[in-house]
């Protein structure tokens, strides 16, 4: 294996479809596609592309989560908290044991690195 692993953002091959759990669905009709690059040997940590769109949704987040905004917009609602805008060139950390809503603005694409609970 190499030690460095160089990829294309517009030639990553067929994704894996989702969506939200329907409970926790706040508006629309959100679906999402993942397209996952890279994981461990040992599987605590991930990397790939996700992209979301068409409605809202609470994040519960179980694990430790990098992200930066390649495409779109949403906003992120936090219990309590002004809602956080976050579009193109925007990096955020998303930690475990939060949860917050995300909403789509713009079809909203991210290159994430998460790291597993162990």
């Amino acid at each position: 294996m190499d030690a460095l692993y160089f990829y294309d953002v517009k030639q990553l091959g067929t994704p894996e479809p989702g969506a939200p759990l329907p409970d926790r669905v706040t508006e629309g009709a959100p679906t999402n596609k993942t397209w996952e690059i890279e994981v461990t040997p040992d599987g605590s940590v991930s990397t790939g592309i996700w992209e979301v769109r068409d409605g809202s949704w609470r994040v519960v987040k179980e694990t430790w989560e990098f992200c930066t905004i390649i495409e779109g917009e949403s906003e992120l609602i936090e219990d309590g908290k002004p809602p956080r805008r976050i579009t193109v060139g925007d990096s955020f950390i998303m930690r475990p044991g939060h949860s917050y809503i995300w909403r789509v603005i713009t079809p909203t694409k991210k290159i994430y690195v998460i790291r597993e609970n162990t």
